[in-house]
């Protein structure tokens, strides 16, 4: 473990900057630069490695509360490493985005949570889950059924979920449930184990052919008491604090992949005049994902609590990831559908074509938006 403290650097960037030079020269970190997976399971297996290196060296550490296990510091430093990371070439860890949603809402609602798990989260010897969804409750998450029954010291629950991310990969997953009435009120938010009996996690495949998602089944699992995030029948708020973090963080994350993709495709072909206008209009929307997205992370480090306009983070997310990847499918051309070498950038196009529904419909956002934000009528 090095000397790195909140004290280390002035500034976000300037520890950017020191993190950049020690990826680029220390062997360890060199697998990791320019890697493409054969597979989103061999990525995992691969990434965990830099998880470990960068805890153990202190550096995702920084921007984490010391009583959490983290090093203290500005939150920015997080968003900073992502944007070195990306700057580098380096894929960011599927559990670092998981971690940059669920763990703000433990270091609130379930302290006791967050300061015993969080150095396993960061190091990546622990990866969790989040499991909302249900077959007949997506966006509407008020309608979901699947419920959560008293057990001794703890409840036991029963019912469905889709769409968890790396699901079938992880240890854990924080879940929403249905503890009494219908509605809003009746929701509860618990901490669930899947290595357990009464758990049965299947992978779904996606259009690429990964294993992006899943579906939970429970039957009796149990959660122990000490597991509930907030208080019983307090999901509903917990789960729209949680919002602000997985609008500003991921936006944040993803637009550095975005800048990061369409560098490199730039270098793959020829210029050509005929794509100016599409690159011209995906760098713009990149921009403007990126700057709205600072704003956020902004003023979430500043511990403001943020409301329905945190939905614009996502309707720009969605227009700049398929700017994005229609601009680099069009610019490389006829061999981008087939040439073996770039059936990474094929997968993430693929996975883009989803961005108008993950994580909230462009429907529902727009929705939000207007009524909410700018206080058009219902009719």
């Amino acid at each position: 473990m090095t000397g790195l403290s909140a004290t280390s650097f002035d500034s976000p960037p300037a520890y950017g900057a020191a993190l950049a030079e020690f990826l680029r020269t220390d062997p360890r970190a060199e697998p990791y630069i320019g890697f493409r997976a054969e597979n989103l399971e061999h990525s995992a297996k691969h990434l965990a490695g830099l998880q470990a290196l960068i805890f153990d060296e202190g550096w995702s550490r920084l921007g984490w509360p010391e009583r959490a296990g983290g090093l203290g510091g500005d939150p920015k430093f997080r968003a900073q490493m992502f944007q070195t990371l990306w700057d580098l070439d380096i894929q960011i860890p599927e559990p670092f985005t998981t971690l940059e949603i669920l763990v703000p809402v433990l270091l609130v609602f379930a302290p006791h949570l967050s300061d015993e798990l969080l150095p396993g989260l960061l190091r990546g010897d622990d990866t969790w889950a989040q499991a909302f969804s249900e077959p007949d409750a997506g966006s509407d998450l008020a309608s979901l059924r699947t419920r959560m029954e008293p057990d001794g010291d703890g409840f036991r629950l029963y019912g469905q979920k889709v769409w968890s991310t790396f699901g079938h990969l992880s240890r854990r997953s924080v879940l929403l449930a249905r503890s009494g009435g219908p509605g809003h009120k009746g929701l509860t938010m618990v901490l669930v184990d899947l290595d357990q009996d009464g758990a049965d996690v299947r992978p779904i495949r996606a259009e690429d052919g990964e294993n992006h998602f899943s579906e939970i089944f429970l039957d009796g699992a149990f959660v122990p008491r000490e597991r509930v995030i907030g208080e019983l029948g307090q999901g509903w708020a917990v789960a729209m604090y949680m919002l602000q973090w997985e609008r500003g963080a991921w936006g944040w994350l993803q637009q550095g992949r975005f800048h990061k993709r369409l560098e490199q495709t730039l270098g793959m072909a020829a210029p050509d005049d005929r794509h100016a206008a599409s690159i011209g209009h995906a760098y713009t929307l990149m921009a403007a994902l990126r700057l709205h997205t600072r704003d956020t992370v902004r003023r979430l480090a500043r511990e403001e609590t943020l409301g329905p306009e945190v939905c614009v983070d996502k309707l720009l997310l969605i227009d700049a990831e398929t700017a994005t990847w229609n601009t680099i499918r069009e610019h490389v051309g006829p061999r981008f559908d087939v040439d073996p070498d770039l059936h990474c950038l094929r997968g993430e196009y693929l996975f883009s074509r989803a961005a108008p529904i993950y994580g909230g419909s462009q429907e529902i956002q727009r929705t939000l938006v207007a009524q909410r934000v700018l206080g058009m009528p219902r009719d």
